[in-house]
């Protein structure tokens, strides 16, 4: 049986697919073509974003640091005085047995696993705020004007709404691929280089 939420995932999608088609219909956007050097450039701008990607995770890490390591440490330190409470508790028995059903050691071992949670929990919630940061940053870089999609395809034909929405979806998009990181822009880079390897080679 398919879940609700699985039930009401599918749904929106199909709904939006239906909007963004019905839009489309009515408004008939009109076609871009590629610039003609897009490609001959493609290394230079993936460069550019891997850089920028790095100064950006940098950003993060610095007001991540400033914002959240206080209370990591806290979280680690509780933990390591559990852990060293538990084993000290351990090794003082001389029973295995009286050990395992102690009271205590329950006790020890449900606090412990208690600081555990709390140390996940905290370390996806930095998690949380460094991707919406990395999209805020990632997205107020792609406001001054460094963009992907705008170096890649002509937009001069654009006018009106079209045009706003196209430098709207521009630095959304930029700013999200920002955000992912320098690792997934290196790995861009690495087929990108392996397809124009493969075509120099085809070519020769």
């Amino acid at each position: 049986m398919m879940s609700n939420g699985k039930k009401y995932s599918r749904l929106w999608g199909v709904l939006g697919v239906i909007v963004v088609a019905i839009v489309a219909w009515k408004v008939k956007p009109i076609n871009l073509s590629i610039e003609s050097d897009a490609i001959d450039n493609a290394a230079s701008l993936l460069g550019t974003l891997i850089l920028l990607s790095l100064f950006v995770e940098r950003a993060i890490e610095v007001f991540l640091s400033a914002w959240r390591s206080a209370g990591a440490d806290e979280l680690d330190r509780v933990i390591e005085l559990r852990k060293l409470a538990l084993n000290k508790f351990i090794e003082a028995q001389q029973e295995p047995i009286a050990e395992q059903e102690s009271a205590q050691c329950k006790s020890l071992t449900i606090q412990l696993e208690e600081a555990e949670k709390k140390r996940a929990e905290y370390r996806a919630g930095s998690r949380f705020i460094s991707q919406w940061l990395g999209l805020g940053i990632g997205i107020f870089i792609s406001f001054i004007g460094i963009r992907i999609i705008g170096n890649i395809v002509d937009s001069s034909s654009l006018t009106g709404y079209q045009a706003g929405m196209f430098v709207i979806v521009d630095i959304v998009f930029t700013g999200a691929v920002l955000a992912g990181g320098s690792d997934s822009i290196n790995k861009i880079m690495k087929v990108y280089n392996n397809a124009m390897t493969q075509t120099i080679k085809k070519s020769t």
